[in-house]
């Protein structure tokens, strides 16, 4: 799917299209819509990057007690 947006309200808001991706992906992660690999994906970053814009906007990583289950019985706690 692809979303055209014109370039005139980019410019309004101060924001490349980078930026805007950036945005969105975040958005998603935040509201629990995809996951941070696909999130970083989406915005077009490496997970390191994304996960400081993360830190940077205070966004939470989403990890909840039952994946803490399952990665302590991935490695055999």
């Amino acid at each position: 799917m692809s979303i055209t947006i014109p370039q005139e309200y980019l410019k309004a808001a101060g924001m490349t299209e980078k930026d805007l991706k950036l945005e969105i992906a975040l958005i998603f992660y935040q509201r629990r819509v995809i996951s941070i690999g696909k999130a970083a994906q989406l915005a077009g970053v490496s997970r390191w990057d994304f996960q400081q814009a993360m830190k940077t906007r205070k966004i939470p990583v989403n990890y909840d007690i039952s994946e803490l289950m399952d990665d302590v019985k991935t490695l055999g706690l």
